[in-house]
């Protein structure tokens, strides 16, 4: 749990790089109006820790905390000075603002705040040399100049404090509005899906902007601290972290690493965290939580996995103890107690995976290939006959995802490889006939055109 000396020293640390709001805040603590939270009395039992801002419980990210000390109480602290700051202000001016619009403008205020802080502070490491910055490199086969040629260390370190500079600056709404721009692939978006059923979603490079940081901070995502993004912008390793933004608004990030063993090669999930399952306090962003967020990062996963050049030959992943169903689910296999592989998409990955892979203007014929054999493993589900639950539930996903190959959309060569095993196994598919009045009454082009 969080102890007051854990406190003490994270507002030590504030207080040397703003000794005003470290004063405002030690000052509070000594009061009584910064303090613990005892786990028993914390509103949710997540495994998150807590403290106390004026009698409102504010959540510490737990591994956040065991692998960064005092850096997310450091960052909880600066958000609710913030909200106080704004609070107070608008009370001394006497405005007259809605309840509910008060309360955004607040928390936002806060994150602001917050993230001015940090990029203060990495500008601050970078000039000091206390950080080295790094010449970015992209796992998925691209890089930031010339292989043969080695980068200015000083111009490297000029060329990052001025693009923090001017994240700090920016001002405007994170936009990832659309797939194309000026009628070419925008280069920050690689794959389109949905999420939540019918919600577009776009799985796009981490949008490093002061709204995205900003977007981060205020729902305190697990794994993901805005010092963490910073440093990743610093060292080089943006290229690894990717997000799922729908409606311009992030709804989970993963972080990749290319592991490299010998002549061994895995692209591991080295963090991964969506909205959902993350307990935000007061979300200034978030009218509702959407489900699906989490297949639909490793969909993009798998499809980057495949397409890039890199040569990884599995894809790796360190889970804690409670998503093992999902990751059961969706085709990881354990390699001891928290280890997972994953060689083949299962369940709700497979229909995500080839909803992306059907709004892909380029996809090289070995993914192709690949996919169409995972459709027929799919056909293959539904010959058997369910029995368990966990069955019942691979049948129920191989439907939806042959109803996916059948609909207007789909990729010709998807949609032939699925009409022709359903014709092949019809009966065995008790569900045979379902499908096929599927296509009559809403199947794509193709298949009215070449129904067998």
């Amino acid at each position: 749990m969080i102890k007051r000396e854990h406190i003490k020293q994270a507002i030590d640390a504030i207080t040397r790089r703003d000794p005003e709001i470290g004063y405002t805040l030690d000052e509070m603590l000594a009061m009584g109006r910064i303090d613990t939270l005892p786990p028993a009395e914390a509103p949710e039992h997540t495994g998150d820790f807590y403290l106390l801002f004026d009698n409102i419980p504010v959540t510490i990210k737990r591994f956040i905390f065991f692998q960064d000390g005092t850096v997310p109480i450091e960052q909880r602290l600066l958000i609710k000075y913030g909200e106080l700051v704004t609070r107070q202000k608008l009370l001394e001016k006497g405005s007259d603002v809605a309840l509910r619009n008060a309360v955004r403008e607040f928390r936002l205020a806060g994150v602001g705040l917050m993230v001015t802080h940090e990029i203060d502070y990495a500008i601050t490491r970078l000039q000091k040399g206390e950080i080295k910055p790094g010449f970015a490199s992209n796992f998925i086969g691209d890089q930031d100049g010339s292989a043969t040629s080695t980068p200015d260390p000083s111009a490297t370190k000029r060329r990052i404090i001025a693009r923090l500079k001017t994240i700090k600056r920016d001002n405007l709404p994170l936009d990832i509005t659309s797939f194309t721009i000026n009628d070419q692939i925008n280069p920050a978006v690689f794959f389109r899906s949905m999420v939540d059923l019918d919600t577009p979603a776009c799985f796009v490079s981490f949008p490093f902007c002061r709204d995205a940081l900003m977007q981060v901070a205020d729902i305190n995502l697990e794994f993901f601290q805005v010092r963490f993004l910073i440093d990743c912008l610093i060292r080089g390793t943006e290229h690894n972290l990717f997000a799922c933004v729908v409606d311009n608004k992030i709804e989970g990030l993963v972080y990749l690493a290319l592991k490299e063993r010998y002549f061994y090669k895995a692209l591991e999930i080295s963090y991964i965290a969506t909205v959902r399952g993350a307990a935000a306090e007061r979300s200034a962003y978030r009218p509702r939580i959407l489900k699906g967020v989490g297949t639909f990062l490793v969909a993009g996963v798998w499809l980057l996995w495949k397409t890039a050049p890199a040569g990884a030959r599995d894809i790796l992943l360190d889970s804690e103890i409670g998503a093992r169903r999902f990751y059961d689910g969706i085709g990881f296999r354990s390699r001891g107690l928290s280890k997972y592989r994953l060689k083949t998409p299962e369940g709700q990955l497979v229909k995500t995976v080839i909803d992306m892979a059907n709004q892909c203007r380029d996809l090289n014929e070995n993914v192709i290939t690949e996919i169409k054999a995972i459709i027929k493993k799919q056909v293959k589900i539904l010959c058997r006959k369910g029995g368990s639950k966990k069955k019942k539930a691979a049948r129920k996903a191989a439907l939806e995802t042959m109803e996916t190959c059948l609909s207007p959309g789909t990729r010709p060569e998807f949609a032939a490889m699925a009409i022709e095993e359903i014709h092949k196994y019809r009966k065995k598919i008790p569900e045979s006939d379902q499908l096929f009045r599927f296509i009559r009454e809403s199947g794509s082009d193709y298949l009215k055109i070449h129904p067998s």
